[in-house]
């Protein structure tokens, strides 16, 4: 299979490594450099690992000239424009993918979650040099998550956020979900789930998921509609959450 990587950033690199390894990767850029002459090689996937508001510009570019695309998450952070993307990429005929990268951790895959009545996220991260907004950062993967887990509508019940931390609760009826943050942390990173007071160590992957997703797209073999499904409700929750720490002062809700 040949590639295209566009960002070679934090993420980009580590997804770089894996591109190498498995793939004919034929070119690699940043955000920032013209990519329409690579638009025109013969490539099986662009794999885009740009900042988050750079997505929907470049996603679009390459889309609309026919090329299969690996996001990273998440998509654009913007529900519409998450929609119209993959109408312009069902139009073009080609594949899109989002790396909601933790639904294919062994630790989620072995999750028993039928009669929980609360769920807690938990992210302890130090990061001095790459800080985006929390929202975008950790929040999202969380979210996804936890509509993988339980599949509702879930409503703003507390949100507290500062630069750095992050404290919010969300409710559906007799479910619960919290999310504490803090990227001030000094220690050991750690990122840990408890349903109800179980433990779920996300800390330390026991698979390498990233290398299972590349090898599936190779393969053909992802189901690129529940990917969309899980991406767009993630993104609409966001959004909605989002919203509501913007309407809101001080920074804080009950």
């Amino acid at each position: 299979m040949k590639t295209i990587l566009i960002g070679n950033g934090y993420w980009g690199s580590i997804v770089k490594e894996k591109l190498e390894k498995q793939t004919d990767l034929i070119g690699v850029l940043n955000s920032k450099d013209n990519i329409d002459s690579f638009l025109k090689k013969e490539v099986d996937y662009i794999f885009v690992c740009t900042p988050t508001k750079t997505h929907y510009e470049i996603v679009k570019k390459c889309i609309e000239n026919h090329k299969n695309v690996f996001c990273e998450k998440p998509f654009t952070g913007n529900f519409f424009k998450a929609k119209e993307l993959y109408k312009i990429s069902e139009k073009n005929n080609t594949k899109l993918f989002v790396d909601n990268i933790f639904l294919y951790r062994n630790e989620l895959i072995n999750i028993e979650s039928n009669n929980f009545k609360k769920i807690k996220f938990l992210w302890n991260k130090f990061e001095n040099l790459y800080k985006e907004d929390l929202f975008t950062t950790l929040l999202y993967h969380d979210l996804y998550l936890l509509l993988n887990i339980a599949k509702n509508t879930w409503d703003v019940d507390y949100l507290e956020i500062f630069e750095d931390k992050l404290n919010l609760k969300l409710k559906n009826k007799n479910l619960k979900a919290e999310f504490i943050y803090d990227r001030n942390y000094i220690g050991k990173k750690e990122k840990k789930i408890f349903i109800d007071d179980k433990l779920i160590d996300f800390s330390n992957p026991s698979n390498d998921p990233l290398s299972e997703i590349i090898d599936n797209l190779i393969k053909n073999n992802i189901n690129f509609n529940e990917n969309k499904k899980i991406t767009l409700k993630t993104i609409k929750l966001l959004n909605k959450i989002q919203n509501e720490s913007i309407l809101h002062t001080p920074r804080s809700i009950k």
